[in-house]
Protein backbone atom coordinates (compact mmCIF):
# COMPACT_ATOMS: atom_id res chain seq x y z
CA UNK A 1 0.00 0.00 0.00
CA UNK A 2 1.26 3.23 -0.50
CA UNK A 3 2.54 5.79 2.05
CA UNK A 4 0.49 8.91 2.52
CA UNK A 5 2.93 11.50 1.75
CA UNK A 6 3.39 9.57 -1.81
CA UNK A 7 -0.85 9.92 -2.44
CA UNK A 8 -1.70 13.13 -4.31
CA UNK A 9 -4.97 14.36 -5.47
CA UNK A 10 -5.29 15.22 -9.56
CA UNK A 11 -6.03 19.11 -8.46
CA UNK A 12 -5.56 20.62 -5.74
CA UNK A 13 -8.90 21.18 -3.78
CA UNK A 14 -8.70 25.34 -2.70
CA UNK A 15 -11.69 25.04 -0.90
CA UNK A 16 -10.10 22.73 1.66
CA UNK A 17 -6.99 25.02 1.31
CA UNK A 18 -8.85 28.00 2.08
CA UNK A 19 -10.74 26.48 5.16
CA UNK A 20 -7.11 24.84 6.49
CA UNK A 21 -5.82 28.82 6.56
CA UNK A 22 -8.79 30.14 8.37
CA UNK A 23 -9.19 27.66 10.71
CA UNK A 24 -5.52 28.84 11.79
CA UNK A 25 -6.47 32.05 11.49
CA UNK A 26 -9.19 30.91 14.33
CA UNK A 27 -6.49 29.24 16.31
CA UNK A 28 -4.63 32.75 16.68
CA UNK A 29 -7.22 35.02 17.44
CA UNK A 30 -8.39 32.56 19.90
CA UNK A 31 -4.91 32.79 21.79
CA UNK A 32 -5.44 36.85 22.04
CA UNK A 33 -8.67 35.85 22.83
CA UNK A 34 -7.70 33.74 25.80
CA UNK A 35 -5.01 35.96 27.16
CA UNK A 36 -7.19 39.15 27.40
CA UNK A 37 -9.83 37.45 29.17
CA UNK A 38 -7.32 36.44 31.89
CA UNK A 39 -5.73 39.81 31.80
CA UNK A 40 -9.15 41.00 32.17
CA UNK A 41 -10.58 38.45 35.03
CA UNK A 42 -14.03 38.99 34.19
CA UNK A 43 -15.22 35.59 35.50
CA UNK A 44 -16.01 37.06 39.42
CA UNK A 45 -18.75 35.67 41.54
CA UNK A 46 -20.99 37.79 40.55
CA UNK A 47 -22.54 40.02 38.20
CA UNK A 48 -22.07 42.89 39.73
CA UNK A 49 -18.57 41.92 40.70
CA UNK A 50 -18.03 40.71 36.98
CA UNK A 51 -19.39 43.98 36.03
CA UNK A 52 -16.55 45.87 38.28
CA UNK A 53 -13.73 44.02 36.87
CA UNK A 54 -14.44 44.44 33.42
CA UNK A 55 -15.09 48.33 33.89
CA UNK A 56 -11.13 48.31 35.68
CA UNK A 57 -10.02 46.46 32.36
CA UNK A 58 -12.62 48.23 29.75
CA UNK A 59 -9.76 48.35 27.20
CA UNK A 60 -8.89 44.48 27.64
CA UNK A 61 -11.78 43.31 27.82
CA UNK A 62 -13.48 45.25 24.13
CA UNK A 63 -10.05 43.55 22.48
CA UNK A 64 -10.97 40.25 24.03
CA UNK A 65 -14.52 40.71 22.50
CA UNK A 66 -13.46 41.93 19.24
CA UNK A 67 -11.25 38.37 18.87
CA UNK A 68 -14.24 36.79 19.48
CA UNK A 69 -16.29 38.42 17.39
CA UNK A 70 -13.09 37.56 14.20
CA UNK A 71 -12.60 33.90 15.33
CA UNK A 72 -16.44 33.68 15.50
CA UNK A 73 -16.24 35.40 11.88
CA UNK A 74 -13.21 33.32 10.57
CA UNK A 75 -14.61 30.27 11.72
CA UNK A 76 -17.69 30.29 10.40
CA UNK A 77 -15.82 31.22 6.80
CA UNK A 78 -14.04 28.03 7.95
CA UNK A 79 -17.31 25.80 7.64
CA UNK A 80 -18.35 27.30 4.62
CA UNK A 81 -15.41 26.43 2.75
CA UNK A 82 -15.00 23.18 4.28
CA UNK A 83 -18.85 22.23 3.01
CA UNK A 84 -17.38 23.03 -0.36
CA UNK A 85 -14.45 20.46 -0.30
CA UNK A 86 -14.64 17.49 -2.08
CA UNK A 87 -13.98 15.39 1.41
CA UNK A 88 -17.26 15.72 3.05
CA UNK A 89 -19.51 16.74 0.14
CA UNK A 90 -21.90 14.24 -0.99
CA UNK A 91 -21.58 12.11 2.31
CA UNK A 92 -24.35 10.93 4.77
CA UNK A 93 -22.74 12.67 7.98
CA UNK A 94 -19.75 14.30 7.47
CA UNK A 95 -21.80 17.31 5.82
CA UNK A 96 -23.14 18.51 9.35
CA UNK A 97 -19.27 19.20 10.70
CA UNK A 98 -19.26 22.06 8.34
CA UNK A 99 -22.55 23.24 9.21
CA UNK A 100 -21.97 23.14 12.76
CA UNK A 101 -18.81 25.16 12.41
CA UNK A 102 -20.98 27.50 10.46
CA UNK A 103 -23.05 27.54 13.64
CA UNK A 104 -20.42 27.88 15.95
CA UNK A 105 -19.16 30.71 14.04
CA UNK A 106 -21.66 32.73 13.68
CA UNK A 107 -22.86 32.19 17.41
CA UNK A 108 -19.59 32.74 18.63
CA UNK A 109 -19.34 36.55 16.50
CA UNK A 110 -22.64 37.54 18.87
CA UNK A 111 -21.10 36.64 22.06
CA UNK A 112 -18.19 38.70 20.66
CA UNK A 113 -20.35 41.88 19.50
CA UNK A 114 -22.08 41.50 23.32
CA UNK A 115 -18.70 41.09 24.50
CA UNK A 116 -17.52 44.43 23.18
CA UNK A 117 -21.53 46.13 23.59
CA UNK A 118 -20.32 45.18 27.92
CA UNK A 119 -16.98 46.90 27.70
CA UNK A 120 -18.69 50.67 26.01
CA UNK A 121 -21.36 50.35 28.62
CA UNK A 122 -21.07 52.33 31.81
CA UNK A 123 -20.22 50.32 35.15
CA UNK A 124 -23.13 49.79 37.08
CA UNK A 125 -22.92 51.79 40.86
CA UNK A 126 -22.70 50.22 44.23
CA UNK A 127 -24.66 51.65 46.84
CA UNK A 128 -25.36 50.87 50.07
CA UNK A 129 -29.26 50.17 51.99
CA UNK A 130 -28.73 49.41 55.75
CA UNK A 131 -25.49 48.85 55.90
CA UNK A 132 -25.57 46.32 53.03
CA UNK A 133 -23.85 46.62 49.61
CA UNK A 134 -26.34 46.26 47.25
CA UNK A 135 -26.24 46.86 43.65
CA UNK A 136 -28.29 48.05 40.69
CA UNK A 137 -27.55 46.54 37.29
CA UNK A 138 -29.25 48.39 34.32
CA UNK A 139 -32.06 45.98 32.47
CA UNK A 140 -30.10 46.28 29.27
CA UNK A 141 -26.85 45.50 30.60
CA UNK A 142 -28.24 42.87 32.45
CA UNK A 143 -29.55 41.14 29.28
CA UNK A 144 -26.88 41.62 27.02
CA UNK A 145 -24.52 39.83 29.77
CA UNK A 146 -26.76 36.83 29.69
CA UNK A 147 -26.81 36.84 25.97
CA UNK A 148 -23.40 36.50 25.91
CA UNK A 149 -22.75 34.22 28.27
CA UNK A 150 -25.57 31.68 26.72
CA UNK A 151 -23.87 32.53 23.08
CA UNK A 152 -19.97 31.40 24.10
CA UNK A 153 -21.76 28.23 25.25
CA UNK A 154 -23.88 27.12 22.29
CA UNK A 155 -21.09 28.29 20.05
CA UNK A 156 -18.44 26.06 22.12
CA UNK A 157 -20.78 23.37 22.46
CA UNK A 158 -22.05 23.13 19.09
CA UNK A 159 -17.99 23.16 17.92
CA UNK A 160 -17.96 20.42 20.29
CA UNK A 161 -20.43 18.36 18.42
CA UNK A 162 -18.91 18.94 14.93
CA UNK A 163 -15.73 17.98 16.91
CA UNK A 164 -18.09 14.58 17.29
CA UNK A 165 -18.63 13.93 14.04
CA UNK A 166 -15.75 14.98 12.44
CA UNK A 167 -14.18 11.69 14.89
CA UNK A 168 -16.21 9.73 13.07
CA UNK A 169 -15.11 10.41 9.63
CA UNK A 170 -11.60 10.43 10.59
CA UNK A 171 -12.12 7.10 12.22
CA UNK A 172 -13.23 5.57 8.92
CA UNK A 173 -10.13 7.33 7.29
CA UNK A 174 -6.52 6.16 7.69
CA UNK A 175 -3.11 7.29 8.80
CA UNK A 176 -3.03 10.10 11.29
CA UNK A 177 -6.84 10.80 11.28
CA UNK A 178 -8.24 7.32 12.25
CA UNK A 179 -5.00 7.75 14.94
CA UNK A 180 -6.29 10.56 16.56
CA UNK A 181 -10.45 9.88 16.18
CA UNK A 182 -10.47 8.58 19.58
CA UNK A 183 -8.59 11.70 21.34
CA UNK A 184 -11.30 14.40 18.90
CA UNK A 185 -13.95 12.38 20.02
CA UNK A 186 -13.19 12.65 23.88
CA UNK A 187 -12.53 16.36 23.03
CA UNK A 188 -16.18 16.67 21.44
CA UNK A 189 -17.94 14.89 24.44
CA UNK A 190 -15.75 17.29 27.33
CA UNK A 191 -16.41 20.32 25.45
CA UNK A 192 -19.73 19.61 26.33
CA UNK A 193 -19.18 20.21 30.25
CA UNK A 194 -19.66 24.38 29.11
CA UNK A 195 -22.46 23.92 30.56
CA UNK A 196 -21.85 22.41 34.39
CA UNK A 197 -20.12 25.08 35.97
CA UNK A 198 -18.17 22.76 38.98
CA UNK A 199 -16.53 21.84 35.98
CA UNK A 200 -14.93 25.26 35.48
CA UNK A 201 -11.26 23.92 36.72
CA UNK A 202 -11.27 21.37 33.04
CA UNK A 203 -12.69 24.00 30.73
CA UNK A 204 -9.34 25.31 30.78
CA UNK A 205 -7.72 22.07 29.45
CA UNK A 206 -10.61 21.28 27.05
CA UNK A 207 -10.25 24.86 25.45
CA UNK A 208 -6.50 23.98 24.79
CA UNK A 209 -7.50 20.46 23.10
CA UNK A 210 -10.08 22.43 20.94
CA UNK A 211 -6.80 25.38 19.81
CA UNK A 212 -4.90 22.27 19.24
CA UNK A 213 -7.69 20.36 16.68
CA UNK A 214 -7.74 23.69 14.90
CA UNK A 215 -4.02 24.26 14.50
CA UNK A 216 -3.37 20.26 13.97
CA UNK A 217 -6.69 20.02 11.67
CA UNK A 218 -6.30 23.53 10.33
CA UNK A 219 -2.21 22.55 8.60
CA UNK A 220 -3.55 19.44 7.46
CA UNK A 221 -6.13 21.05 5.29
CA UNK A 222 -3.79 23.81 4.43
CA UNK A 223 -1.28 21.41 3.57
CA UNK A 224 -3.38 18.82 1.42
CA UNK A 225 -2.76 16.22 3.89
CA UNK A 226 -6.10 15.48 4.70
CA UNK A 227 -6.61 14.80 0.84
CA UNK A 228 -4.01 12.26 0.67
CA UNK A 229 -5.52 10.11 3.77
CA UNK A 230 -9.26 10.62 1.71
CA UNK A 231 -7.78 9.34 -1.17
CA UNK A 232 -6.37 6.73 0.72
CA UNK A 233 -9.15 5.37 2.12
CA UNK A 234 -11.90 6.57 -0.58
CA UNK A 235 -9.74 6.94 -3.73
CA UNK A 236 -9.38 10.24 -6.05
CA UNK A 237 -12.23 11.99 -6.58
CA UNK A 238 -11.99 12.21 -9.89
CA UNK A 239 -11.69 8.46 -10.09
CA UNK A 240 -14.79 8.51 -8.75
CA UNK A 241 -16.45 11.34 -10.93
CA UNK A 242 -16.33 14.03 -8.07
CA UNK A 243 -15.19 17.71 -8.63
CA UNK A 244 -11.71 18.27 -6.47
CA UNK A 245 -12.74 21.54 -5.73
CA UNK A 246 -16.19 23.68 -6.25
Amino acid sequence: MPSDSSIAPARADRAARMAGMLLLATAAVTVVMAAMRVLGDPDQPTLFESLQAIGDNRVIYGVGGAARFVSGVTLLAAGWYLSRTWIIRNRLVAPLVAYLLIASGAITAVSGVCAILIALLPTPEATWVDGVLASDIPTLVEAISYLRWLTGKIGFAAAGIALLIAARSQWRARGTLRTTAPALAVTGVAMQFIWIDSATIVHPIVGAAFFLWLVAVGTMLATGRVERHFIAAYGSPELRGQPAGP
